[in-house]
């Protein structure tokens, strides 16, 4: 992946801050086969670590012994060269992260599964449990393959009209501001978030 220096992130808190804020990965393995699974941050780990999970039956599962590429999708969308006022072309701003490693499979999938719906229900009004499936969730978790990738590199990147002037930053952030088509709020706060616009 080409990153342009002035949208690098190269802060680990930045790339794990991805990953919980948008923890839907697309899972691609060295064959090229691929998956889409949420994964979780090992928030104990010193680098950049990642918990996630594939269904046995998945295709994928059966690459994961080897390397993969991990991509992480932050807010993303169309720049029209219409908000600019000097003459440039059309453009699309986003957050991404690659994350490559090779994955670590767990013998017993069910902690991770169990970690997973607990992270993910514990911003509801009242949570679900695994446990309420007793027997069955161990048979669940016999149907699944879960792993810990380590992240061997990992490239972050954060392309947020940074390298325009103020000026067409904030004609930019009006843009995505205004309804219409391309009206995109989270993109327009990742861009405030960055110190893009006014």
């Amino acid at each position: 992946m080409r990153i342009k220096e002035a949208f690098e992130l190269r802060e680990l808190d930045a790339a794990r801050t991805l990953v919980r804020a948008h923890p839907f990965a697309t899972i691609v393995t060295a064959d090229l086969r691929a998956t889409h699974m949420p994964c979780l941050v090992e928030e104990t780990a010193e680098g950049l670590t990642i918990l996630g999970h594939v269904a046995c039956a998945d295709p994928v599962a059966d690459s994961l012994g080897g390397p993969v590429l991990l991509i992480f999708h932050g807010p993303h969308g169309y720049v029209s060269a219409s908000w600019y006022d000097s003459e440039t072309i059309p453009t699309w701003n986003h957050v991404t992260l690659h994350v490559r490693g090779t994955p670590e499979r767990f013998d017993d999938a069910l902690p991770v599964l169990r970690r997973t719906v607990d992270h993910f229900e514990a911003a509801v009004e009242r949570p679900w449990s695994l446990n309420r499936l007793g027997a069955v969730a161990r048979e669940m978790a016999y149907q699944v393959i879960a792993f810990r990738l380590d992240a061997e590199s990992w490239h972050a990147e954060a392309k947020l009209s940074q390298d325009k002037p103020d000026d067409e930053r904030t004609r930019v952030l009006a843009g995505l501001e205004r309804p219409g088509p391309y009206a995109n709020a989270p993109l327009a706060t990742a861009m405030r978030a960055r110190g893009s616009g006014a």
